[in-house]
């Protein structure tokens, strides 16, 4: 059964205009631009001459409070979109008075219209009666939600204040040509907010390059970053341009640069502070022009303090810094992640997406999720291949009661053999060792061997995971080695 709507943009902004026609027409809908705010009211007089009206809060004729509440008086505000700025509130405080709750953040994106489009036509075509509204779906559809496309199938999101306000400055210092420190930790998504830094940068018609400076030997980070000429080592056949090169002009993500080891950070300062590199086996320099972009989870400071970090390459590369909230901190945003991390998944798991209850998602909004992004997106596809709710419920209870640190107290055992109480103590500890061992080489493999994430997932020091790895005899099996390199 097709819907047929009447929808109305107000708005003198040619992307939101050509964007919002190009879906509602493509599905015969009928469309229009009206810039007129008072031509709009006389429409609306007509219940039937409107089923979706866009609002841009742009509009230069448009006088918000009053045109908000009279709109209101004529229409059900569940189809009145606002269309705004991201970080322009000015309106809230009439929209939160009226009920007004549809929220489309500028710059706006074609999947925006689409899913104003899937709502309203499931409203008007009353298919089925009203749903009850579970309470986190209610805060759910109450929380304006922004997506933004990135290249690769990747995209940023913002669903909470924090968010709202990173996206903001992402877009200040998008428009200025100087180096960010992206903090947070692992799998937070560090990577993401430098890829939107550079796209909404000057230098976004170049190359984004992005190198991660814990995952390869001193070595081999020089002569990926720089590039090397023929015959400058045993195996360099041929020369090969470093990341530096390739990203002459663009932009370059240097993650997790807090592991990048002494000898290196002074060659970084060298070419950061005059532009210049050489390749390895080059008996010339070469001249680039990048914008560098480092991101880390290491605290900068304490490595500073303890000499394990250069300052003067600390001053460098952090003219400005973004923090980014662990996941933890930003729960509101969990139900949308998850929503996103299914569409994704079943895709290219090739599945039904599958469907997540509101016991689940309780449970999933209550996990601290240590590992963030990365930990909510590999448990995703664990629901999506599983599909087993009762399953995944009761693993859920489990992880929370251990973040909480709830543990079995020793119970006094009375008249037993000092000998057979010795022995179930054997078997509990090996039981315990066993299942410790299991989870760390998890983690492990999880994270591709990259022991600073594995240690931060599984909330013990760096230390400590080195000395279990060593206790336990842990080694990277060969069939995850060759699935990392392909990754």
């Amino acid at each position: 059964m097709h819907t047929h709507l009447a929808v109305i943009t107000a708005s003198s902004d040619d992307v939101v205009t050509t964007r919002c026609m190009s879906v509602f027409e493509a599905e015969g809908h009928s469309y229009q631009t009206i810039i007129d705010p008072q031509k709009i009211l006389l429409l609306l007089r007509d219940e039937h001459s409107c089923d979706v009206l866009l609002v841009d809060m742009e509009l230069p004729s448009l006088r918000t409070g009053r045109f908000l509440e009279e709109v209101a008086s004529k229409m059900d505000v569940s189809r009145l979109w606002i269309i705004s700025p991201m970080g322009t509130t000015y309106w809230r405080n009439d929209a939160e008075r009226l009920g007004i709750r549809n929220v489309i953040w500028k710059p706006v994106q074609r999947h925006d219209f689409e899913r104003v489009l899937e709502t309203v036509s499931v409203r008007k075509a009353a298919i089925l009666p009203a749903p009850a509204v579970s309470q986190i779906s209610s805060k759910r559809h109450d929380t304006p939600c922004y997506i933004e496309d990135l290249p690769g199938g990747r995209y940023f999101l913002a669903a909470c204040p924090a968010m709202m306000k990173l996206y903001e400055t992402v877009c200040l210092l998008a428009a200025v040509d100087v180096p960010v420190l992206i903090l947070g930790e692992s799998g937070v998504g560090k990577d993401v907010v430098a890829a939107l830094l550079h796209k909404h940068s000057l230098r976004s018609s170049a190359c984004y390059s992005s190198l991660n400076c814990a995952a390869l030997p001193p070595d081999l980070l020089e002569s990926e970053l720089f590039g090397y000429e023929a015959g400058a080592f045993t195996g360099a056949i041929k020369a090969k341009a470093g990341k530096f090169e390739l990203a002459d002009h663009g932009t370059l993500l240097l993650d997790e640069i807090g592991e990048m080891s002494a000898p290196m950070q002074a060659k970084l300062l060298h070419v950061l502070q005059d532009g210049r590199y050489s390749r390895l086996g080059a008996r010339t320099e070469s001249h680039v022009d990048v914008r560098v972009i480092a991101a880390t989870n290491v605290d900068i400071e304490t490595a500073i303090a303890q000499n394990a970090f250069r300052e003067d390459l600390y001053y460098r590369i952090s003219a400005f810094t973004i923090e980014i909230p662990p996941l933890r901190e930003r729960r509101e945003e969990i139900p949308f992640l998850i929503e996103q991390l299914v569409l994704h998944h079943a895709g290219s798991l090739r599945r039904d997406p599958v469907y997540i209850s509101p016991e689940v998602m309780t449970l999933m909004m209550e996990y601290r999720w240590p590992g963030n992004l990365r930990e909510l997106s590999n448990y995703v596809i664990r629901i999506q291949v599983l599909g087993n709710t009762d399953r995944v419920k009761a693993d859920l209870e489990e992880r929370i009661r251990g973040t909480r640190g709830i543990h079995a107290a020793p119970v006094p055992v009375a008249g037993e053999d000092a000998q057979e109480i010795a022995g179930m103590r054997l078997i509990v500890r090996t039981q315990r060792d066993r299942t410790e061992s299991r989870l760390i080489q998890q983690a492990l493999e999880d994270s591709g061997w990259n022991r600073r994430h594995a240690a931060v997932d599984l909330n013990i020091s760096y230390r400590s995971l080195l000395y279990k790895i060593q206790q336990y005899g842990l080694t990277q099996n060969r069939h995850h080695m060759t699935h990392a390199r392909s990754a």
